[in-house]
């Protein structure tokens, strides 16, 4: 569509390469990608819904993504972790790791090189559109969703369970899950509470 930013279409062509064209040209994962490259994705297909008035009513769970500080709100929990995709609720919802999978009016979901933009965006510090890194929000509360692999991964997040951990139904590796927890100073997850779903 031609609104969407130029660099997605850079994106795509690299995502597109073939693998002996590819070693010339810098993986879509290099690009600096800042808040402006990733706006009008959130704008036109997740903002219809996650604004204070969109087409539901008021923003599902109050997460709206009408600007750059809404985006990285975390007032409840933080749904994007600065530095960490893999750690960001709104990434595994995109992607489908989580359900509902969104947008929500999908399919079609958003294209392979919409993800990889956003993801890379999230991985690069979650620029603002100066180009600023956002601040990791230690401390913060996270609620993730996804499979459960061995040694305590979630998808191939390393997840820190103690003696405190809450573990409900006894979830076991393959098992699709809920996990709640907090960010912790080393960028690791802290479970409070893991239980199946």
């Amino acid at each position: 569509m031609s609104t969407y930013p130029a660099r997605l279409l850079v994106v795509g062509l690299l995502l597109a390469l073939p693998a002996a064209g590819a070693a010339e040209q810098r993986p879509a994962s290099e690009l600096t990608v800042n808040y402006r490259d990733v706006q009008p994705i959130l704008i036109g297909r997740c903002a219809k819904c996650h604004a204070p008035q969109g087409i539901m009513g008021p923003a599902p769970e109050g997460y709206s993504l009408v600007d750059y500080a809404s985006t990285l709100a975390q007032s409840e929990r933080a749904r994007v972790v600065p530095g960490s995709a893999e750690a960001s609720e709104l990434v595994r919802r995109i992607r489908g790791q989580a359900r509902p999978r969104m947008p929500f009016d999908g399919p079609p979901f958003l294209a392979e090189e919409e993800i990889a933009l956003i993801v890379a965006w999230i991985d690069q510090g979650a620029r603002d559109a100066q180009g600023k890194p956002a601040p990791v929000p230690r401390g913060a509360r996270l609620r993730l969703h996804g499979r459960l692999e061995a040694n305590w991964r979630l998808d191939g997040l390393a997840l820190k369970i103690t003696s405190a951990t809450r573990v409900e139904d006894s979830p076991q590796p393959g098992d699709y899950v809920q996990v709640r927890g907090r960010l912790l100073e080393d960028g690791s997850l802290l479970l409070e509470r893991i239980r199946r779903r």
